[in-house]
């Protein structure tokens, strides 16, 4: 009983002072006695939301991610780019639910001392053997890159697109010949498609695939429709 009495007295001592100490005063006393409990408080506060913003961020689908190998363009490190958010109008997704993810940090450019176009070889062949990669997009010299006899690594695109959007593509296709001479559509030159061509993307000739693994070879396929100013099918 006297243990409590003894608390009693100390909560009402404690209020006491503070009743007599000015604003700033209340401050630093409430600082100086709780400043541990207080920070461990504002801790878990920022983590819990911190968390909660994670979650949110990141519940999202990608519908339709592309591999760009040494390019730029506008807007590119924060999604802004004409390419990330024509062909998410195109696609006729919300881009919060579901988003268009156009990477522009791939480099197959061989330099002295630097392992970035290995480690670049290494995240294409991860990608694309998890099914994750669907388009893939670089100059002319790398578009057959992961081709061989028997792994050609794209789609073969008489098998995305009609006979018609094949005919009106004619000129642009790019072609994989293996060791027995058989070729297979794999590629389109988008370097004079209009959106391309309205755009700033500092590539040459850049050409774009479809990953053979692809999860959502149809949107990728609809890259091409989109930068052509071709109709959905």
């Amino acid at each position: 009983m006297a243990n409590s009495n003894n608390i009693h007295d100390e909560v009402k001592e404690q209020r006491k002072k503070l009743k007599d100490l000015t604003f700033s005063g209340k401050i630093e006393y409430i600082w100086s006695y709780y400043k541990i409990p207080i920070i461990g408080i504002l801790l878990a506060i920022l983590f819990a939301g911190s968390l909660t913003y994670s979650i949110i961020r990141n519940n999202y689908d990608t519908v339709c991610f592309i591999a760009v190998l040494d390019g730029r363009i506008t807007g590119y490190d924060d999604d802004t780019d004409a390419l990330t958010t024509g062909l998410t109008d195109y696609l006729g997704i919300d881009g919060k639910k579901e988003q268009v993810d156009i990477s522009y940090t791939f480099s197959l450019v061989e330099k002295e001392m630097d392992q970035e176009a290995a480690v670049t070889a290494n995240r294409i062949y991860t990608y694309a053997s998890t099914n994750t990669l669907d388009g893939y997009l670089s100059e002319k010299e790398y578009i057959d890159y992961f081709c061989t006899d028997r792994n050609i690594f794209f789609w073969d695109l008489r098998d995305l697109f009609s006979t018609e959007e094949l005919n009106e593509l004619s000129d642009y296709i790019i072609y994989y010949t293996n060791s027995s001479g058989e070729s297979f559509p794999i590629a389109v030159d988008i370097s004079e498609a209009p959106v391309i061509k309205g755009s700033d993307l500092n590539m040459k000739q850049p050409c774009y695939g479809i990953i053979s693994t692809s999860k959502y070879s149809e949107n990728a396929a609809n890259f091409i429709r989109f930068v052509f100013n071709m109709e959905k099918p």
